[in-house]
């Protein structure tokens, strides 16, 4: 697997101002998910008004969430451009790619990302959609901050990003980005089912690492937010099958809601999509003490919160109106620069064209 960053990018990375806390001690985080990003052409749609409005729609969302909530970092969460579409090209995939990371370069804000399920797809019809690949264009944006990985991990853009006090260079908070992948795959990259993936073993060893090479090295656990794609197992622990009429979503002709008292914020509108039986990653986050509350994209109609041993479980609702979805925005969170709380709003905005 691809590590660190190309020697051009390595320059260009540190040259770059850390990350850093407002002097009023917060930090703002824009979370824009399941973008879904093609170009017009690919849809087929016989009244070509109508994916032209689609496009502009999405990048009207992305641009007016950013206005609305002024962030200190932008982070794409994953189904960024639509992969999966079999009319996907090399043009078309490099068109879509400047043109969502356009929309944050006109306003110069920190931008980091995670990879979803569908980003790269495609990737034997378009070599392009490799997530190699697209990170290398994502690093082209001059106030990009990810990476390929920071070590020699499982998938592409596993990193984690430090944020410093408004006054000091001490770490006051950690923002973790994992790659939930996409699909079970052979030792050759063959499909095995199109069930959910989940972060593997190596990215867990990488971040237990981490987060204990910390702790020695400050004296403390830092707090943490963490941004992946596809949620986690235990979301399922929250939901309960029920009659009808106290439905919150219908599942292959069964009923099912949150269970009483679970449901903290939000709404439960469709299944979690998350991987049948791992459960391996929130007991790491458990064992390291750091994560507060974990972001997840996938599910576009959910924007509920859950609660378990003291992290929030957060998804947040689709950006683009290229896939399926009833609100489009994202979500800002603010951290606390001297404590480890924090608050989140759901934004929602309205479509203009």
């Amino acid at each position: 697997m691809a590590t660190g960053y190309t020697l051009f990018n390595k320059a260009k990375r540190n040259a770059l101002e850390p990350l850093r806390f407002r002097e009023d001690g917060t930090f703002r985080i824009l979370h824009l998910t399941d973008i879904h990003k093609i170009h017009p052409d690919m849809d087929d749609d016989t009244d070509r008004s109508i994916p032209e409005r689609k496009s502009k729609n999405t990048i009207n969302t992305i641009e007016k969430a950013i206005e609305k909530t002024t962030p200190d970092l932008i982070v794409f969460g994953g189904d960024n451009i639509g992969g999966h579409w079999e009319e996907m090209t090399n043009e078309y995939a490099l068109w879509c790619l400047n043109t969502i990371i356009g929309a944050v370069k006109k306003y110069n804000i920190p931008l980091a990302v995670v990879f979803g399920n569908h980003d790269a797809q495609n990737e034997g019809i378009a070599q392009l959609l490799s997530k190699e690949v697209q990170m290398s264009i994502y690093m082209q944006y001059d106030n990009f901050r990810g990476c390929f990985n920071e070590a020699e991990v499982y998938g592409c853009g596993n990193c984690h990003l430090p944020i410093l006090a408004h006054n000091s260079d001490e770490v006051m908070w950690n923002v973790w980005c994992f790659d939930s992948n996409d699909y079970p795959r052979n030792p050759d990259h063959s499909v095995i089912s199109y069930d959910a993936d989940a972060v593997h073993a190596d990215q867990l060893d990488w971040y237990e690492r981490t987060v204990n090479e910390e702790k020695k090295l400050f004296g403390k656990t830092v707090p943490a937010v963490l941004f992946q794609h596809i949620p986690i197992n235990q979301e399922y622990d929250f939901i309960e099958e029920c009659d009808k009429s106290e439905m919150d979503y219908e599942h292959n002709g069964k009923f099912f809601r949150a269970k009483c008292g679970m449901l903290k914020e939000g709404l439960l509108r469709e299944t979690p999509c998350a991987p049948q039986s791992d459960r391996s990653e929130f007991e790491a986050w458990v064992r390291c003490g750091d994560i507060k509350a974990a972001f997840f994209g996938h599910d576009h109609t959910n924007s509920f919160r859950f609660e378990k041993d003291g992290i929030s479980l957060f998804q947040t609702i689709g950006c683009g109106y290229e896939s399926y979805g009833i609100e489009r925005g994202g979500r800002l969170i603010t951290l606390n620069e001297n404590s480890d709380t924090f608050t989140t709003e759901t934004i929602i905005i309205e479509k203009e064209y």
